[in-house]
C-alpha cells in the first residue's frame, strides 16, 4: 500500500499597508535605518503551488492554508545572548503576540492589521507558534495558564493543525528579533532565515466507504445510518506552547473511552462503492468501528468490528489518511477491508488488504 507525501501547509505573512501604499523603498527603509521599527515578516518565498483548500467531513486537504482562522502566538524563549528565557504574562516584553486571531488570505498569507513590530533594544529573541482551529465548538480559544497556552477540541469532525518556527542563529545573531531580521534582510537570505510556519496534522483520518457484495442488496431496504469509532478519546487538548519548552505541539486525548463519528447518515449501499464519512481520531494502534444498519426504515442493528490488531503491532498515526471499505453482504453480514492509505507522510500500512 502506498503513502504519498503531501506538501506541508505553508503560511506567508505580509504587512498590510495603510490608506496609501508606500513605495518599496519606504517599505524597506527599516533595513538600513536603525531608527525605524522592524516589522514581523514571515518567509516570503512562493515555492508551492496555490491549491484550493477543501474541507470535507472536517478534513482539510490542499497545500495552502487559505481562508482559515488560525491563532498566532509569539513568545521569548531566548535573550539576545542565546540564554534561555521563561516567558510569562508577568514578565514585560516576553510575549510579543498574545494569541492573535488571523484569517489567512486566499493565497495562504497572513495579513497583520495593524502591523506588528519587533521591540527596539533586542532584549529578547522570539519564537512563533500557530494552531487551527482558532475556536473550538464551544467558542473558546487558547488560553494561558501556568505558563502554557492550551485549547481543548471535540474529536470526530475537527482537523487539528499546529506549526512552530524557532530561529536558527545567523552569523552569531540569535533570532527572531529586530537586529536578527535586519541582518538577514541585508544579506538577502530571508527565504532561509525568516520565520516560516509549516503546519502538520495532529490526528489520524479514517475514511470509510461502503459497497454491497452483489446487486441483491437492492432487494432490501437497507441503509447505513451510523458510523462511529468507539472506546476512544472524545476530546483532545493541544498544548500550543509552554514556557518550559517541553510539551509544545503535544496533543493529549481524553481517557473517557467514548464514541465519535456520525449517527445521522442515510447511505444505501450499492454495487458501486461510495464514500460514507471521515472520522478524525487520536492516533492509536487499533480501533473499534460501530456500524449501524437500518432495515425497512425502522429496524436498527449495530455491528462492532475491530480495526487493526489487538497485540498493538499495527499503528494508525498522526498525519495519515487511512481508507476502509465496508462491505454489506446482506443486512446481517458486514466486513471491513482496509484498502488504502494516501497523502501526508510516507510509510507502509501494517494490515494492507486484510479483511477484518
Amino acid at each position: 500500500m502506498k503513502k504519498y507525501f503531501l506538501l506541508s501547509f505553508s503560511v506567508l505573512a505580509l504587512a498590510l499597508s495603510c490608506s496609501k501604499a508606500p513605495s518599496a523603498e519606504d517599505e524597506n527603509a527599516w533595513v538600513k535605518d536603525d531608527s525605524k521599527p522592524v516589522p514581523v515578516l514571515f518567509n516570503g518565498s512562493r515555492n508551492i503551488s496555490a491549491q484550493t483548500k477543501a474541507i470535507k467531513d472536517g478534513l482539510i486537504s490542499g497545500s495552502v492554508m487559505n481562508t482559515l482562522d488560525v491563532g498566532i502566538i509569539s513568545v521569548a524563549e531566548k535573550d539576545s545572548d542565546g540564554n534561555s528565557v521563561i516567558w510569562s504574562q508577568d514578565v514585560d516584553g516576553t510575549i510579543l503576540i498574545d494569541n492573535l486571531s488571523v484569517t489567512t488570505s486566499a493565497s495562504g498569507e497572513i495579513v497583520f492589521s495593524p502591523k506588528i513590530y519587533y521591540p527596539f533594544g533586542n532584549k529578547y529573541a522570539y519564537s512563533f507558534y500557530s494552531y487551527y482551529p482558532y475556536y473550538n465548538s464551544d467558542g473558546e480559544t487558547s488560553s494561558v495558564q501556568d505558563g502554557t497556552y492550551t485549547i481543548t477540541y471535540p474529536l470526530g469532525n475537527t482537523d487539528i493543525l499546529w506549526a512552530s518556527s524557532v530561529a536558527q542563529d545567523y552569523n552569531g545573531l540569535v533570532g527572531y528579533n529586530a537586529k536578527y531580521c535586519r541582518a538577514v534582510k541585508l544579506d538577502a537570505v530571508e527565504n532561509d532565515y525568516f520565520p516560516k510556519l509549516q503546519y502538520k496534522h495532529l490526528l489520524t483520518a479514517l475514511v470509510f466507504k461502503v459497497v454491497s457484495k452483489d446487486e441483491d442488496i437492492t432487494n432490501y431496504d437497507v441503509k447505513v445510518t451510523g458510523m462511529e469509532v468507539i472506546n476512544t478519546s472524545t476530546q483532545a487538548t493541544l498544548c500550543v506552547c509552554d514556557s518550559q519548552g517541553r510539551t509544545s505541539g503535544t496533543l493529549t486525548g481524553s481517557q473517557d473511552g467514548g464514541r465519535i463519528g456520525f449517527t445521522n447518515l442515510n447511505i444505501a449501499p450499492t454495487y458501486q462503492e461510495s464514500e460514507l464519512c471521515t472520522i478524525l481520531a487520536m492516533p492509536s494502534s487499533n480501533f473499534t468501528a460501530a456500524i449501524t444498519l437500518t432495515v425497512d426504515g425502522a429496524n436498527k442493528s449495530t455491528v462492532e468490528l475491530p480495526i487493526g490488531t489487538a497485540d498493538n503491532t499495527t499503528s494508525y498515526d498522526a498525519g495519515y489518511i487511512y481508507y476502509f471499505t465496508i462491505t454489506v453482504n446482506n443486512p446481517q453480514e458486514i466486513t471491513i477491508m482496509e484498502t488504502g492509505l494516501t497523502e501526508w507522510v510516507p510509510g507502509s500500512n501494517p494490515t494492507e488488504g486484510a479483511e477484518i
